[in-house]
């Protein structure tokens, strides 16, 4: 036992270089070892899908529907880098996906058709996608992962929690994940005419915004037009930063003018002003009879008109609302004054209509957008298509292998 150190250590002295190749040997075997250990892998995503079923239907891609052009359809997800389930430089070999489970009663027949996958780069992350051309969506060139051809999406039971995942696709191409947004774009034509395959799918749905509605009109400025506005809807919750727009003020005759500038005013009720009742002319002020006063104005914003057009100008506007529960349902009244020196009258104004905004529920903060879907009915599945978007998260439960 004691000479085989030594012959161990002679030998390995007679070869200058071992050591290094033996640790480069090492290295490779442990790489090898780790990329078959992660081919092998299955990562399922959203994360807890696994154990249970998303929160939502999406038809596409094995939905096809009858008197379209085509008895395509396409799909395009695109996950966030943050979202992949997978480490970097894993190798994919298959996606597989599964049924609903909100039609529990309905089982699906098996059909064939045709498919082709595509998986890369997208240009951009989920949240910044506003293109819906299915083409201008890659950075660089896809991986065609699946080429066109024979596919047959088995048939399924009725739904349980979770289904199995039984729509399998295994790709004739590995694809590597570099790093970026991940797109997956799938293109599925039946063979037998209108298909029906429901897929189980997660969405973060939006709370309910608020709504606004006029409660009456402006008066005329001198090009023509009464200045009138509107709240954005998504910004009419508590705990958001509600947002107004104003259009139709006369646009500024100089830089320096009077015009430039406007004033916002928001109440709580549109009954009565200091003691008197509205609507109130500001005739009896100087201006127009014709303008009222509608909003009992305890809060008056000075804004510097902004992005105007050919005919008018336009203003904006911001107010944060608290998080706060009391809010729902609460009544907000908008209405904007806009100066008009071209009207000759001693108070040179126009008056918009008047917006009662009806907050809605409170804003939970906004989640990370982790997915983005696009799909087309009828698609073609070359560049000239174009997808449908919806806003939040949506998209199909995938497991990748």
């Amino acid at each position: 036992m004691s000479l085989l150190p030594s012959i161990s250590s002679r030998r390995l002295a007679l070869q200058p270089g071992l050591l290094p190749r033996l640790s480069r040997v090492s290295r490779t075997a442990l790489a090898v070892g780790w990329s078959a250990a992660l081919a092998s892998a299955q990562f399922v995503w959203p994360a807890g899908a696994a154990g249970q079923s998303g929160n939502a239907v999406l038809n596409a891609p094995f939905t096809t529907l009858s008197g379209q052009p085509t008895n395509a359809t396409r799909l395009m997800v695109i996950l966030d880098p943050a979202a992949v389930p997978f480490p970097l430089g894993t190798v994919v070999n298959q996606i597989a996906l599964r049924r609903d489970v909100a039609y529990t009663g309905q089982s699906y027949a098996g059909f064939s058709g045709t498919l082709l996958v595509r998986m890369g780069r997208a240009l951009v992350p989920p949240a910044q996608v506003q293109d819906v051309r299915f083409a201008r969506l890659w950075d660089g060139t896809p991986t065609t992962v699946f080429p066109t051809g024979a596919f047959t999406v088995p048939a399924a039971a009725p739904g349980g929690a979770p289904p199995p995942f039984a729509v399998v696709i295994p790709f004739t191409r590995p694809f590597t994940w570099q790093g970026g947004p991940l797109a997956i774009d799938l293109v599925f034509t039946s063979n037998s005419g209108p298909t029906t395959f429901r897929l189980d799918g997660i969405a973060n749905h939006a709370p309910v915004p608020g709504s606004f509605q006029s409660v009456g009109g402006g008066c005329v400025g001198s090009n023509g037009f009464a200045p009138y506005h509107y709240a954005l809807p998504e910004t009419t919750m508590p705990g958001s930063v509600l947002k107004f727009e104003l259009a139709g003020a006369r646009l500024p005759p100089s830089p320096n003018a009077i015009e430039s500038f406007c004033f916002h005013l928001l109440g709580l009720q549109n009954t009565t002003y200091q003691g008197l009742p509205l609507p109130l002319s500001l005739g009896a002020y100087g201006a127009s009879p014709s303008c009222q006063l509608r909003v009992d104005a305890i809060a008056n914003m000075l804004v510097f008109m902004s992005n105007p057009s050919a005919l008018f100008a336009r203003a904006t506007n911001t107010s944060t609302l608290p998080p706060a529960a009391w809010l729902v349902g609460a009544s907000i009244y908008s209405q904007w004054v806009c100066f008009d020196t071209a009207l000759g009258t001693p108070l040179p104004v126009t008056v918009s209509d008047a917006q009662r905004v009806v907050l809605g529920q409170v804003a939970p903060p906004p989640p990370p957008n982790a997915v983005r879907c696009l799909w087309k009915y009828g698609a073609t599945g070359f560049d000239i298509d174009s997808g449908r978007m919806v806003l939040h998260d949506y998209g199909p439960v995938l497991r990748f292998q």
